[in-house]
């Protein structure tokens, strides 16, 4: 006869046995870090950042690493790279090659501390289509070394602003390189060179200088040192609106600090 197969219950657990659940622990969050900022929240990491964007948009701003370009600011490679390093990182080329004229470029930006690659990006330089807005072309004439050159300065730029772009636009920058922005010039305007003040906004500096009672020489020795401006001719429109502002600022100081010492001459005590 054949055997029938039982099924087997399991064993009930005793009615004093209590029910238990997995315990939960909290956890901690993890520190954040990006190059050499590092924070224990992102929000604190997002507020480090855009302290770091201040100082990046002092040292653009003083030695005009940007150029204007369809009424918005875009950074040459200098300042993007500027960015990298206080970050800790720096570009790094990985090749460039070259078919039928046209150079390719390949960098990466690399963490200084330990070798770690933050971004890759390429670039080339050198086609027919890139022309300028007379339908010249900006690149296909240039010499070998130029068009290796600006294909290597465009991956730079590009390796960084794949990084840290949001860096770029909290400093009040356009994300996109000059690099990438200028096809449309000369090759002899490949740098734009930067405004300066009219001779009538020179007068009007050197007068209003001269009714605030200020030293000449110290706000000359003042726009050298913020600006790298030897003198007020060569100041940008942007760079004479704010001295004019500081100006004023420091003239009411010097009349606080001669107030001050008048009231202390005239105490009796």
């Amino acid at each position: 006869m054949a055997t029938k197969t039982q099924l087997q219950t399991p064993p009930l657990l005793p009615a004093d046995v209590p029910e238990t659940f997995p315990a939960v622990v909290p956890v901690a969050p993890s520190p954040v870090s990006l190059g050499t900022l590092q924070a224990s929240t992102p929000g604190a990491l997002v507020s480090g950042a855009a302290e770091l964007a201040a100082e990046l948009a002092n040292i653009i701003d003083r030695q005009n690493l940007a150029v204007t370009i369809q009424d918005r600011q875009h950074v040459r490679c200098e300042g993007w790279t500027t960015l990298g390093v206080m970050l800790g990182c720096v570009a790094r080329e990985v090749s460039t090659v070259e078919k039928d004229g046209i150079y390719t470029a390949t960098v990466e930006l690399v963490r200084m501390s330990d070798g770690a690659c933050i971004s890759r990006a390429s670039a080339e330089c050198g086609a027919d289509d890139e022309k300028d807005k007379y339908g010249k072309p900006v690149w296909a004439n240039r010499p070998r070394y130029a068009r290796r050159s600006m294909a290597q300065t465009r991956a730079t730029a590009k390796a960084c602003r794949l990084a840290f772009s949001w860096i770029m636009a909290l400093a009040g920058y356009q994300p996109t390189p000059a690099e990438e922005m200028q096809q449309d010039e000369h090759p002899e305007q490949e740098r734009e060179a930067p405004r300066r003040i009219s001779a009538s906004q020179h007068k009007l500096l050197e007068a209003q200088i001269r009714d605030y009672g200020l030293d000449r020489e110290r706000v000359k020795t003042w726009i050298g040192k913020a600006w790298s401006v030897p003198r007020f001719q060569d100041l940008t429109p942007e760079q004479f609106e704010r001295l004019l502002v500081k100006l004023e600022r420091w003239a009411a100081e010097e009349y606080a600090k001669a107030q001050a010492a008048a009231a202390v001459d005239d105490c009796p005590f």
